[in-house]
């Protein structure tokens, strides 16, 4: 069984690994901590919707341009066997979601030995560098843990001074009520918008050293960073108006929220917000992009698992998609967009 140990030895030995990561702050930090705590590597976010390109093409596309001694897979829950057996060259994955059978890869998955520990990438990647808390708490927070929190606290006090309960806190607490949760919103907002803008972003993030920089805009880089993400928060302030008026108007036990987005999607950051605002309720965000429909799915209630819904949901319907226990996300055709509400009613 591969081990944290063996992933650390692997990157000291290589001499140009190359990272693919999701396009979420959990995958954002993990390739940060990883790239800034080896001083080594190229990386690639995989933001494939709405490209032409399909997951498997884009990787062997950049191995062939980067030519790379190590591929690194950070947080990507959709690889299988036919991606691995075209890359001729050592390949590690390391994700936190459903554990799968793969052969020829250096894989670690928390869930192999215990189903239930789904501790986030990113917090696996500051166990292999030990560097950079600050990088790793902000990942675990984006992905709803606090497995980082109490060592962060005791560094950076004054950035969780406003939660008052800190026995019974929870993710969402510090996600939506500390300056930590304000940093895990700027990480978000900062992965939005056009490509190349979000590239240079990642660049900036790489010089950054201190979570100061950024919250105080106290280097050139950090100023940047905020008032980017200022800008993009002001764009999603308006939709989670408009999706919380719908939560409040809603009877039933699922809030069904979905809008209109070329540009930027907000589904998983308002399915975050509104689960928050609304805990006994079951939330469906939905964003329309021309033909097809993403929906994050949330919910914080012990009877139900998102991923058992989904399963029957598409054994009536066309559709894919999965996720965690309380969080997941399904894409469908904007048409059967009322159809899945009604499954979602159904089977929830």
């Amino acid at each position: 069984m591969t081990t944290l140990e063996m992933i650390r030895k692997l990157l000291k030995e290589s001499s140009n690994p190359l990272y693919f990561y999701d396009d979420d702050p959990d995958g954002l930090v993990s390739y940060l901590l990883l790239r800034k705590g080896f001083g080594k590597g190229n990386g690639i976010i995989i933001r494939v919707r709405g490209t032409s390109l399909n997951e498997e093409e884009l990787y062997l596309r950049k191995i062939e341009e980067y030519n790379p001694d190590l591929v690194v897979f950070l947080d990507k829950p959709t690889l299988n066997q036919d991606v691995f057996d075209k890359i001729n060259v050592k390949k590690i994955w390391i994700d936190h979601h459903d554990v799968v059978d793969v052969k020829g890869v250096y894989y670690y998955n928390p869930r192999m030995r215990n189903k239930k520990n789904n501790k986030p990438t990113s917090y696996l990647c500051y166990k292999i560098t030990k560097k950079d808390l600050w990088l790793g708490t902000v990942g675990s927070v984006a992905d709803w843990s606090l497995v980082l929190f109490n060592s962060f606290k005791k560094r950076y006090g004054d950035l969780v001074g406003d939660v008052k309960n800190f026995k019974n806190i929870k993710a969402d607490d510090v996600l939506y009520n500390t300056k930590l949760g304000e940093l895990v919103r700027i990480f978000s907002f900062i992965l939005k918008g056009r490509t190349k803008d979000v590239k240079k972003n990642i660049e900036m993030l790489l010089k950054i050293d201190d979570p100061y920089e950024i919250l105080n805009k106290e280097s050139e880089n950090g100023k940047i960073l905020f008032e980017g993400a200022e800008k993009i928060k002001n764009k999603y302030n308006l939709f989670l108006k408009k999706a919380i008026s719908t939560g409040k108007r809603t009877r039933g036990r699922i809030i069904a929220f979905s809008y209109i987005a070329d540009d930027i999607s907000f589904t998983s950051d308002l399915a975050n917000e509104m689960i928050h605002k609304f805990p006994v309720k079951i939330i469906a965000v939905g964003r329309i992009k021309e033909e097809m429909m993403r929906i994050s799915l949330r919910s914080s209630l012990n009877d139900v698992e998102l991923p058992k819904i989904i399963e029957k949901i598409f054994s009536e319907m066309k559709g894919s998609g999965g996720g965690h226990e309380h969080a997941a996300a399904v894409e469908i055709h904007k048409d059967d967009y009322k159809k899945f509400i009604n499954l979602l009613r159904k089977y929830a």
